[in-house]
């Protein structure tokens, strides 16, 4: 389930650009995380269709894979779960949660009820999140579940078996404490009982009774009681619907961006999972509901000016939605206030603080205090910034509307924009396809051109180690060719030979070069291949093969610092910024030691005068002549034009 394409690291957003037309987002995430994990549990076969392709259910779907379920994946998306208690086992290691908190608490629930001892494990921002919300339900069941200090942070070992029912009263508004219950309470004597005085998603219980689980719900005040007994489940189809916690990202932008009209379709519509469309509404904003089918509606929103408003955290219980709702506050007129939010603080990040911080980085203002987020907006076009996610999923996202509502003629930079491959690594693409155009939402490409000699490879690789991108040198791939053709005792000039190479060969590029299976790293910088990479390069069928290969590294690696010959003018036209380094003829033959002067001038002719992507400059190239300066001074002056 791990997408084969990276998000972008680096989200490159021009602002003002309209949103305009209809998408789908992907299959909603916490019903994603739930059918995995009662498929495992069902006594037989679930078909899955629609799943999430976010790396947090990838990591649901390894632990149940870990515990014994079989899975099946399809090239079309749909999963097949194999399960039932006789296939369950002891996992043989520790359960990797990657940067999934439901993940973790949800199988805390489900592998308390197993007479063995699970360990499960996350990344780093995970194992600062705490599990005690879990931990102590489940011990009340009978359970053993152990963790680090008092907040019982990752880590976290649950040794589980003979558990009976209790009857717990939720002390947050969680779904996911609350599942992590009704699934130990599968497997305990008696009624666990589960009150919650503010209604959370509802999908655990709503997919248990589906399952056959002997289950029931009924009001309690504003919020339910749930009751489960022992129960073995039936194994269910069924088809996951949009996220709306992913669709809000999308309907806020259309409420933003002047000019923008955005339908998003196929959304699930539930209960406490459309509170952000009432907030919307009450701040002045054209957003309508049109439903599809029975628990299926479409969203269309349209830019409009807003005004400020009081946005309960019972509105939006998981409080998913107050990043990208705190960008609708920042524009609007006045001071827009969240309350009863203090629990941002154990998201990904403290969310809360980087709300409020992401709002100031855009022209607004915030404060916090106690529990509550203050936003006093601008009442219209917010700044451009250079924002960092923090490793946050849903604030890359929110960053990234922000960028949009900016006035026109700026450009944001939303650093760690890799964070969203954990819930919908397609974010960037979907984004991309409602402002299509020039200047649509990208992944940051830093196209280094120039002659041999003028600092590319130098420059691009401190260049990369600052912004935390990969690197790609594109004359390595030539070069590579060329040592190929060579070896084979192939004559440079023979166009058909060599570029049927070209099209035909593997080829890896990175620490080491590789092609079809030899590495030739240290060949490639040899006087003999420097003499014919000239002429390989100029083969128009050689170029074709290497042009196509570049654009797919970028795609595949979300973008990066990419160095060679044409990058800025033919390979990557849209590149968000174009360096043309060059140096005086001296100062390049200097540097490669093995060519002289009339060498490089030499080399420069060819390249500049071939039919094939010839040398030259890009005409909105910032030009630099790193003659006399350092590596430092070069860097610094190419990262200020970002």
């Amino acid at each position: 389930m791990s997408p084969t394409l990276r998000a972008p690291r680096i989200l490159v957003v021009d602002s003002g650009v309209p949103c305009r037309g209809t998408l789908r987002t992907p299959g909603e995430k916490s019903i994603s995380h739930r059918a995995v994990l009662l498929g495992a549990l069902a006594e037989g076969t679930s078909v899955i269709h629609g799943l999430s392709d976010g790396a947090d259910v990838a990591a649901s779907l390894a632990a149940v894979e870990a515990l014994g379920a079989e899975v099946e994946r399809g090239i079309d998306g749909d999963v097949v779960v194999h399960g039932g208690l006789a296939r369950l086992h002891a996992a043989a290691g520790p359960i990797d949660c990657g940067n999934s908190g439901t993940s973790m608490r949800l199988l805390a629930g489900l592998v308390a009820g197993f007479g063995w001892e699970t360990e499960l494990v996350g990344d780093d921002s995970l194992s600062a999140r705490p599990m005690d919300r879990v931990a102590e339900p489940l011990g009340l069941m009978g359970a053993r579940v152990e963790g680090r200090g008092e907040r019982c942070l990752p880590p976290l070992r649950v040794h589980g078996g003979a558990l009976h029912g209790v009857d717990w009263t939720s002390k947050v508004a969680s779904a996911q404490v609350k599942s992590a219950i009704l699934l130990a309470g599968l497997h305990a004597t008696g009624t666990t009982t589960v009150r919650e005085a503010v209604t959370t998603r509802t999908h655990t219980e709503e997919m248990l009774a589906e399952a056959g689980a002997d289950i029931e719900v009924e009001p309690w005040g504003e919020g339910r009681v749930v009751r489960v007994r022992a129960s073995r489940l039936a194994p269910v189809e069924c088809t996951v619907p949009g996220d709306p916690s992913q669709a809000a990202f999308f309907v806020v932008a259309g409420c933003v961006v002047p000019g923008s009209d955005v339908t998003v379709a196929g959304v699930y519509e539930g209960p406490a999972r459309l509170g952000f469309v009432e907030v919307l509404r009450r701040m002045g904003a054209a957003v309508h509901l049109e439903q599809e089918r029975p628990g299926r509606t479409a969203i269309r929103a349209m830019a409009g000016p807003l005004r400020a408003t009081t946005v309960a955290a019972r509105e939006i219980p998981s409080l998913d939605e107050v990043p990208v709702l705190a960008v609708a506050a920042a524009v609007a007129e006045g001071t827009t206030l969240f309350t009863d939010v203090g629990e941002l603080r154990v998201k990904e990040v403290d969310r809360l603080a980087a709300v409020a911080a992401m709002v100031e980085a855009f022209g607004a203002a915030a404060h916090v205090e106690d529990d509550a987020l203050a936003v006093t907006g601008v009442g219209g076009a917010l700044r451009p910034a250079r924002l960092d996610s923090r490793g946050d999923h849903r604030m890359a996202m929110a960053a990234a509307v922000a960028g949009l509502a900016a006035r026109p003629g700026g450009r944001t930079l939303v650093t760690g924009f890799g964070a969203v491959e954990t819930s919908y690594p397609g974010f960037a693409a979907d984004l991309t396809s409602l402002s299509a155009g020039d200047n649509a939402p990208r992944a940051l490409v830093v196209a280094i051109d120039g002659p041999a000699g003028a600092g590319k490879s130098t420059v691009s690789y401190a260049v990369a180690e600052k912004l935390g991108v990969e690197r790609l040198d594109t004359g390595a791939m030539y070069r590579a060719v060329a040592a190929a053709a060579l070896a084979r005792g192939m004559e440079p000039e023979d166009r058909p030979a060599v570029a049927a190479l070209a099209e035909a060969s593997r080829l890896e590029v990175g620490e080491r070069v590789i092609i079809d299976g030899i590495d030739v790293t240290g060949v490639i910088r040899s006087p003999e291949v420097g003499r014919a990479v000239s002429v390989v390069a100029a083969n128009p069928g050689v170029r074709a093969a290497m042009v196509d290969r570049q654009r797919a590294w970028a795609e595949a690696h979300g973008g990066g610092v990419v160095e060679g010959r044409d990058i800025g003018s033919v390979v990557f036209p849209r590149a968000a910024l174009k360096v043309y380094l060059t140096a005086t003829p001296e100062e390049r033959a200097r540097r490669r030691h093995d060519e002289a002067p009339e060498g490089v001038a030499r080399r420069d002719r060819i390249d500049s005068t071939r039919h094939a992507s010839p040398l030259r400059e890009a005409p909105d190239a910032h030009r630099l002549d790193t003659t006399g300066r350092t590596v430092e001074q070069v860097v610094e002056e190419v990262l200020s034009w970002l």
